[in-house]
């Protein structure tokens, strides 16, 4: 992949050493801290001044950027965070965030192709350069200008009511100090569905209880890809195609989602083109936007119990609730289903004993937690191998997998042309 990246850090860091798509409504896009930051010391000696500050008035041209390896090797690494695609990636450090022993950075990648796709996120950074903490970002007003030590669950009132106006609800945030790591309180926040509760995991500065970071620690000496495959779990999980496939396609959707059902359909053509080529197993989770999409999760449900019975099912009752997608409510789905079910063979009474109960509702939330352990933002996500393919644009998976695992540079193989036949030997003279 081609991406230009851009260190505009303006302070010295020593852990560096320097939509086409439903949107997920828990994955919170919080602005930076506003407070004024506390009195800092001066960036060492060796830091570079910015280029305002030591250009020329009227330079003849501007000098070249002179690039720092540690942070070209960070932001390489952190581009892995964003979807796949042509862009710039970027680092600001806030440095009011005043983390003993972190530091704290926004990271951004601008796109190419769109910019409405931009994306942005958290990182805290520790100065070991081991591990970063990957989330989003909320931050107490109240405890920025009066830091004080985390000791109980009241410490977190004034987040919790942050959370629960953003989230338009009453989310629970505890801590959990199970997740306890140098310098953060580990917690834990729990979203209720109306169909049982799923967790996000989170980090709050222990020191000041200001900074949360909704997200999870990540390994800075591994690929975010690599750690992404470790989280995902497979078992149980509707899958299509060959077991000794090249290529793992992990899908989280949402069945009332408009771009999940195009997307779908894109699917098969794709795979029938790529067929002889490429080998591809298709995993798919369900990521119901239960706060927008009134009957999703209901749809998951029921489809979870079709799994049960016959596999072959779930994909008969997906494409059905894509086709009625339109015309399907809330009050006539759970009709629909009984009558899916109905029709085959299960029976009203063994869908009505899977149908909606705890047992069945844990997998989907267990799904719903993952997907925003791993940053899922909107439905439908992909990820092929572990890297995040968002399929924004009608040629992107394409692309990717040309790309990726083929030898076509994103262009369609070129048809090796049979061998030319040998010349005729000239006929002797008599």
């Amino acid at each position: 992949m081609t991406s230009s990246r851009t260190a505009r850090v303006r302070h010295a860091l020593p852990a560096l050493a320097l939509a086409t798509a439903c949107a997920a409504p828990a994955a919170p896009q919080a602005a930076s801290p506003k407070t004024a930051a506390p009195a800092q010391s001066a960036p060492p000696a060796s830091a570079k001044a910015s280029p305002a500050e030591t250009a020329p008035k009227a330079p003849a041209a501007a000098p070249a950027r002179v690039a720092d390896p540690r942070v070209e090797a960070f932001l390489a690494w952190a581009e892995g965070i964003f979807a796949w695609g042509a862009g710039e990636t970027t680092a600001d450090e806030i440095p009011q965030a005043n983390l003993k022993g972190w530091r704290l950075l926004k990271v951004q990648k601008s796109f190419a192709f769109d910019s409405r796709f931009n994306d942005q996120v958290y990182v805290a950074v520790d100065d070991s350069g081991r591990n970063a903490v990957i989330g989003e970002l909320f931050a107490d007003e109240a405890r920025m200008k009066a830091p004080a030590p985390v000791r109980s669950d009241a410490d977190l009132a004034g987040l919790r009511e942050q959370l629960a106006r953003f989230l338009r609800g009453k989310p629970g945030l505890v801590l959990l100090p199970s997740a306890d790591r140098p310098g953060w309180k580990g917690v834990k926040l729990t979203l209720a569905t109306g169909y049982g509760d799923y967790e996000m995991n989170g980090y709050l500065s222990a020191d000041t209880g200001a900074i949360l970071l909704l997200g999870r620690v990540w390994d800075r000496k591994r690929s975010i890809a690599e750690q992404r495959r470790e989280l995902i779990k497979l078992a149980g999980t509707p899958s299509t195609g060959p077991a000794d496939a090249a290529v793992t396609v992990v899908e989280y959707s949402d069945m009332q989602c408009p771009f999940c059902r195009k997307r779908a359909g894109d699917w098969e053509p794709l795979v029938d083109k790529l067929a002889k080529e490429l080998k591809i197993r298709r995993y798919f989770k369900s990521f119901p936007l239960v706060n927008d999409h009134p009957w999703a999760f209901r749809a998951s449900s029921a489809g979870s119990c079709f799994f049960e019975k016959d596999p072959a099912l779930y994909f008969r009752w997906k494409s059905n609730v894509y086709a009625r997608q339109d015309q399907l409510t809330v009050a006539d789905v759970d009709a629909f289903a009984l009558d899916f079910a109905s029709a085959s063979d299960l029976g009203e009474q063994a869908f009505r004993a899977c149908y909606l109960q705890d047992r069945t509702n844990k997998k989907i939330l267990s799904d719903l937690s993952e997907g925003f352990s791993i940053r899922v933002r909107s439905t439908p996500s992909y990820f092929v191998d572990g890297v995040l393919v968002s399929w924004y644009t009608d040629n992107l998976m394409e692309e990717y997998l040309r790309k990726t695992y083929l030898k076509g540079a994103g262009l369609p193989l070129p048809t090796p042309k049979p061998p030319a036949s040998p010349a005729a030997a000239p006929a002797k003279k008599p």
